[in-house]
């Protein structure tokens, strides 16, 4: 198995064995519980598109804009169950209510990690909510995303802000339904 990035250069973002098309790459746990990603020789192709999209080996091209700034106001019962005011639910509820999809970290189901997964339900944003405070494991939602995106249908995706450089590299401004919301970390 061979690195594509150094360890400490890696932000674990997935999008490198998301865009494998042989999936040569998969992420493996180091001792500290960190994923990185490993090419299998065996598999790979040398295509270069986990090059391509790794946002770290491509730091984005930096754009003058002026910065548009709004503010927003949860309910209260959304408010008491969320870490940050709210907001994720609000801009989630409306994309699911214009027939999306939201993608988010989710504890699994033994609670001992975290990990990204895809609703389509108002009921399913229980799981998305409050912070983890840990590396969630993107799986294959970048290669699910896409064909949802593909097949018209919004998507918000929240992460950190490390994943969402690797969404972004991944896709690039190839989509208008593709909505991203990162945080703090």
């Amino acid at each position: 198995m061979e690195e594509i990035i150094k360890k400490d250069l890696c932000t674990g973002c997935s999008a490198c064995m998301n865009i494998c098309p042989k999936n040569a790459i998969k992420m493996e746990e180091n001792k500290e519980g960190f994923k990185y990603p490993v090419i299998d020789q065996e598999k790979c192709v040398n295509c270069g598109l986990c090059d391509i999209c790794c946002p770290v080996l491509n730091e984005e091209k930096k754009v003058e804009y002026v910065p548009q700034i709004y503010a927003a106001n949860a309910e209260d019962e959304i408010r008491k169950k969320s870490s940050s005011g709210g907001i994720f639910t609000v801009l989630a509820e409306k994309v699911l209510e214009n027939g999306g999809y939201v993608c988010g970290a989710s504890f699994t189901e033994d609670f001992f990690g975290v990990e990204h997964i895809i609703v389509d339900s108002v009921e399913g944003l229980e799981k998305l909510r409050s912070s983890k405070y840990v590396q969630s494991d993107t799986k294959n939602t970048f290669r699910e995303i896409k064909k949802l995106l593909e097949d018209g249908k919004e998507v918000l995706f929240a992460g950190c802000p490390c994943q969402v450089a690797g969404i972004k590299s991944f896709f690039g401004n190839e989509y208008d339904q593709l909505f991203n919301i990162d945080l703090i970390c």
